[in-house]
């Protein structure tokens, strides 16, 4: 059973204020989110960090706000890495704070970032900022991460608070339809105040505007973002999902009908005569008695 139900908002920046950060949680529990991932950043180009430490920050406890929310709301611990070169590859690979989050996201500055991001790169969301919104994709590398099951996400709260932000984000969202139509596509908030926050469907109209069709809007928020949570999930046990289907009649291929059963077929009759001729009994010469004429 997928325990991963409701709508689901998977970028949420981590605060400073835990105020702050509560009244955000709770507006998107009373607009009805069931599941909010925590965003925290690790930007490798401006701290590559160095062979002894883990430069990769500890997953934020997430527990005083649950608390709060009383279980209400399903909280997880998201990391969005910032970087420009496969050599990245290194240092998530021997990382050990890496694994205590749920999700990971990357954004890629440069085009062989990309590249490496869809191809290679243990992720689950592709996604971007200010810097990199406007930045070079490619189709066969799109269609490579949809194979892969990576997202690519849409930012919806900085479209909402800034007319730049506004177009970077609806270009950015169209070139997601001509590259790949929209598969794979997430809609996510990164609100950082709860005015910014719209509910589900609200978003699924605002989708309408980043090319998105009512179908992919509501997929998007809803679909998706539980597909990738389950995938997510199971990188990190080292578990694979099972979908299993139940049927009202099931066929067995060798199951036959009353029909075919009363039927011989070819091969019994064969037989049979093969055993009627190996049973027939032959008689035995009758014997003629001789009569002696003398």
């Amino acid at each position: 059973m997928n325990k991963f139900s409701g709508f689901c908002d998977l970028c949420v920046p981590l605060s400073s204020s835990s105020k702050d950060m509560l009244e955000i949680l709770k507006e998107l529990q009373e607009l009805g989110y069931k599941n909010v991932a925590i965003e925290q950043i690790y930007d490798h180009i401006n701290h590559p960090g160095d062979k002894k430490n883990d430069p990769i920050p500890v997953a934020a406890d997430l527990s005083l706000f649950s608390k709060h929310l009383k279980g209400h709301l399903r909280l997880l611990n998201r990391l969005t890495i910032i970087y420009a070169d496969a050599s990245i590859t290194v240092l998530t690979s021997r990382s050990t704070n890496l694994r205590r989050y749920n999700l990971v996201s990357v954004i890629p500055t440069t085009e062989e970032a990309f590249q490496h991001a869809c191809q290679t790169m243990p992720c689950d969301i592709i996604s971007y900022n200010s810097d990199s919104i406007r930045g070079r994709m490619s189709r066969k590398y799109y269609f490579i991460a949809v194979h892969r099951n990576i997202m690519f996400e849409i930012k919806y709260a900085p479209a909402i608070a800034s007319s730049n932000d506004r177009k970077d984000t609806i270009n950015r969202a169209h070139r997601y339809h001509s590259y790949g139509k929209s598969k794979n596509v997430i809609i996510s908030s990164e609100a950082r105040h709860r005015f910014q926050i719209r509910g589900p469907y609200d978003i699924a109209n605002l989708g309408l505007i980043f090319g998105l069709s009512e179908e992919q809007s509501k997929h998007a928020i809803l679909g998706a973002p539980r597909k990738i949570l389950t995938a997510a999930d199971a990188r990190r046990h080292g578990k694979a999902g099972v979908v299993v289907s139940y049927r009202n009649k099931a066929i067995d291929s060798d199951d036959y009908s009353d029909s075919e059963l009363e039927e011989p077929s070819s091969d019994d009759q064969e037989e049979s005569e093969e055993d009627s001729d190996n049973l027939r009994i032959e008689e035995p010469p009758k014997k003629v008695a001789k009569i002696d004429e003398s």
